[in-house]
């Protein structure tokens, strides 16, 4: 059996839809921005109210707003959509006319498709740079420092520079100490040339200088080791001071995904572990698909909804929406110490939506 192609029901129902999505999404995102304005108002005024450089804060933080909150607007918009027509007694005319439901809703699938891609390109590519440069605009030109970021301490910090991975369990700029230090060396080729194991460190600020104590040197030379130890010695070649390696690396959450990747290929090379890297690259992918995903649960909902008005679909959107950022957060930080699969970390949360959401869309009614 051939089914008819509305072509007329799918531009009406699809731009219905799509005006839906923006009008929402906008007003999500602006939403968003004055909660946070307002929030930081004390903030601005203390440091000049510069209008510009706060204008410029909340446009670089845009691209993260609306991939965060896409999914809702686009749960919003399919049930405000659905039941505006369902309302009107236009689904039941639909229906008279012999297209089912799961056909009469394919523009909504195929213009989600659009937001998703989309989104994902934002994921992966914008996202982090910008909040990056949103970070450095609230740090420099709103309150004035001279770096966008001034830790002093930090544990696990793991940096790379050039063909060099440095790793320290602890490292503090204010005491010039670091402890269980490694630093491993590449060649071009990406294999091991040197490893530099250390208990303690102590950095010299007069003389720029890093000594480490109790440290054994290897160099990989074709199939020989050349092992050495030193119960304290001075190394000239760690040219950054214990507040260049605080400052200097992002955050994964700012990288775009080929960053991701190349630090995940380094890392890899030389050792160490990449679970949270891997989950957040993984994640980056994961995390637009939900937006297909969510539609798939969201219209056999919305169908089901009738005269239940607007006020309750506005409360099954957050609702479904907040489960499954708890789920994505909880299965993110179990991925990123190891205690689960990186890339089952990023997807488990779309995977449950999935296997609730298609026994749902069957039995929606024709």
């Amino acid at each position: 059996m051939i089914l008819p192609f509305p072509r007329k029901l799918d531009r009406y129902l699809g731009g219905l839809f799509s005006r839906l999505v923006v009008i929402i999404l906008i007003g999500v995102v602006a939403l968003f921005v004055i909660v946070n304005f307002f929030e930081n108002i004390d903030k601005f005024i203390s440091h000049g109210f510069r209008l510009g450089a706060i204008a410029r804060y909340y446009l670089y933080q845009v691209p993260y707003i609306a991939v965060l909150m896409m999914p809702v607007s686009l749960l919003l918009a399919t049930f405000f959509s659905i039941g505006e027509l369902s309302a009107t007694f236009e689904i039941m005319a639909v229906k008279a006319s012999g297209i089912s439901m799961r056909r009469f809703v394919v523009s909504i699938f195929i213009i989600s498709a659009l937001f998703t891609a989309g989104s994902m390109y934002l994921n992966m590519y914008i996202v982090g740079t910008w909040m990056k440069k949103a970070e450095t605009v609230m740090a420099v030109e709103i309150e004035g420092r001279k770096v966008p970021r001034s830790r002093t301490f930090a544990n696990d910090l793991t940096f790379i520079s050039g063909n060099r991975v440095y790793y320290f369990r602890s490292i503090s700029a204010l005491s010039s100490r670091a402890d269980a230090i490694v630093m491993v060396e590449l060649e071009g080729e990406g294999r091991v040339r040197k490893r530099v194991d250390a208990l303690y460190g102590t950095y010299d600020t007069l003389r720029g200088q890093w000594i480490l104590h109790r440290a054994s040197v290897r160099n990989f030379r074709a199939d020989t080791v050349e092992y050495a130890y030193f119960d304290r010695r001075v190394f000239e070649e760690i040219t950054q001071s214990p507040f260049d390696f605080l400052r200097d690396e992002k955050d994964l959450f700012q990288m775009n995904v080929n960053e991701l990747r190349r630090r995940i290929e380094t890392l890899s090379r030389s050792g160490f572990e990449v679970y949270a890297e891997l989950t957040e690259l993984y994640s980056r992918y994961s995390f637009p698909f939900m937006n297909l995903i969510i539609i798939i649960f969201a219209v056999p909902v919305a169908a089901a909804m009738k005269r239940r008005g607007k006020a309750w679909g506005f409360g099954i959107s957050v609702m479904l929406v907040f489960i499954y950022w708890g789920l994505s957060e909880a299965f993110k930080t179990l991925g990123a110490v190891g205690k689960i699969d990186p890339m089952l970390a990023a997807w488990i949360p779309n995977l449950f939506f999935l296997i609730i959401g298609i026994p749902m869309w069957f039995r929606i009614e024709y």
